[in-house]
């Protein structure tokens, strides 16, 4: 229904207010006439007359070629950033001026276009807010041509739609020298296997048992075959869950430094060449790059219900063969709540839990394959993981 009033505004090139305008004034010109008013005729000729000249304004139409120029693809959240309007008259005689709108997020933006000769052209420079992260969405420019009584108007769309990807703020954590990040060969697993790349001990041969693993000095010391045996080691995976449920969280401030934090991990795993699943609540995001990785985390918000548990337990679910497990809720959960849950996670997974507090101080717990660290800034990320890794 909709679509189809926008087609019928398009065409005539009468408004929704035009619409009414000359509809009521008809009727109460048909009134004057019927009861003889004079002051009726008068109202309701002037009524319909308002839309009639209106309708001169939406005569013709303007021949531009208009681009539209964004400065950067995406920022860091806080970070200036804008675009350029080029508006060109190609028509062959002068265009009287008129103006363009272009809608940039919930806001739009209108540019006065100047009496241009032909071949001339302009350029508008506009600014795009990044103080919240986020996708911003810019244009289309449209031309509007209608009367100063908004009863009429014709809109001519010129350009497509932009985005701009507002990102979290990250910042750089130790990397695989200080044991973030396992080695690309894999890490040791209690898993024991015939044939690997982690040397583990000697054993009797058994029938199946590849020749090729024949320790050949033990078994002349011995007289009896022995073989290699190898401690199976698993290919560094990790994993990155965000808890996105609102009850997780105090505030949004909170939830806005804890999406930092996770983008803060999944940018220095995908900088270390190790394989990552980044996670929220409810889904798996897109996350082959940093840059990726970083656009997935604009649009993530908090949604219903919340709880580190069910965070743990739909991670564990959808990546079962994850070797280091990084998660991260709000203040909500105490530090014994996120150890617990942490503890869920399989034996051989290498598991840290992240605690936001705004303002709170460092605190850093580590039992077994667990490790939990409590954050008040995203600044105390870098020391808390290079303290849960010692």
């Amino acid at each position: 229904m909709r679509s189809f009033g926008a087609a019928v505004n398009q065409r005539t090139g009468i408004r929704a207010a035009g619409w009414v305008c000359l509809l009521l004034g008809l009727m109460v010109l048909v009134g004057g006439l019927a009861l003889g008013w004079v002051e009726f005729k008068v109202a309701g000729a002037l009524a319909v007359l308002s839309v009639a000249v209106g309708l001169l304004f939406t005569i013709g139409k303007p021949r531009f070629e208009v681009r539209l120029e964004m400065a950067e693809r995406s920022v860091v959240v806080g970070t200036p950033t804008g675009g350029e309007l080029a508006v060109r008259n190609t028509a062959q005689r002068r265009h009287l001026g008129s103006r363009l709108d272009l809608p940039i997020a919930d806001d739009v933006a209108s540019f006065s276009v100047p009496p241009l000769g032909a071949g001339m052209f302009i350029r508008q420079r506009f600014r795009v807010p990044t103080e919240q992260r986020g996708l911003v969405r810019i244009g289309p420019a449209e031309s509007v041509a209608g009367d100063p009584f908004a009863l009429t108007g014709r809109q001519t769309r010129w350009t497509g739609m932009a985005e701009l990807f507002v990102h979290p703020r990250t910042v750089r954590l130790p990397g695989r020298q200080s044991g973030f990040v396992h080695d690309l060969e894999g890490h040791a697993s209690p898993h024991l296997s015939s044939a690997d790349m982690n040397f583990h001990a000697l054993r009797p041969y058994a029938p199946g048992d590849d020749r090729r693993h024949v320790h050949w000095r033990s078994t002349a010391r011995t007289g009896a075959l022995m073989v290699r045996q190898f401690e199976e080691s698993r290919m560094s995976h990790v994993v990155v869950a965000l808890d996105t449920g609102r009850l997780a969280w105090l505030d949004a401030d909170e939830f806005e430094i804890g999406v930092s934090c996770a983008a803060s991990v999944a940018v220095q795993t995908l900088m270390g060449e190790s394989p990552l699943a980044l996670r929220t609540s409810h889904e798996t995001l897109t996350a082959l790059t940093p840059s990726k990785a970083l656009d997935a985390l604009c649009t993530v918000g908090r949604g219903i219900g919340g709880g580190v548990v069910d965070l743990v337990h739909a991670t564990r679910a959808a990546e079962p063969s994850a070797s280091v497990a990084v998660f991260i809720t709000g203040s909500v959960a105490s530090m014994t709540q996120v150890r617990r849950a942490g503890s869920l996670f399989d034996i051989d997974t290498r598991v840290i839990g992240v605690r936001v507090e705004e303002g709170a101080e460092l605190r850093v717990r580590t039992a077994g394959n667990v490790s939990v660290v409590q954050v008040g800034a995203l600044e105390e990320l870098p020391r808390a993981m290079r303290r849960a890794m010692e």
